[in-house]
């Protein structure tokens, strides 16, 4: 008895920014990496939002209330999509 024939397709995939209509919104946000005085980071951070100006609003605002809280890291979120192609 042999064993059954197998047939493989293959796809290739491509990877790109979604920039669909429909496709969720790039946001931004600002982190604060400034440490504690145990060492710990502050972490706090700002509300994403879809203009880059408002989380930079929020970090000098946060400087303003914690004049030592110098460092922040921006946090960008950009949608992606898979698009399926033809055979490889």
């Amino acid at each position: 008895m042999s064993a059954p024939r197998r047939v493989f397709g293959f796809v290739e995939w491509t990877l790109r920014p979604d920039r669909d209509d429909d496709a969720p919104p790039v946001t931004y946000a600002f982190r604060c990496l400034a440490l504690r005085e145990d060492d710990s980071e502050c972490g706090e951070r700002s509300q994403a939002s879809a203009d880059p100006c408002v989380p930079q609003e929020w970090a000098f605002g946060h400087l303003r209330e914690n004049p030592e809280h110098t460092s922040y890291a921006e946090v960008i979120e950009r949608p992606w999509v898979m698009w399926r192609g033809g055979p490889a």
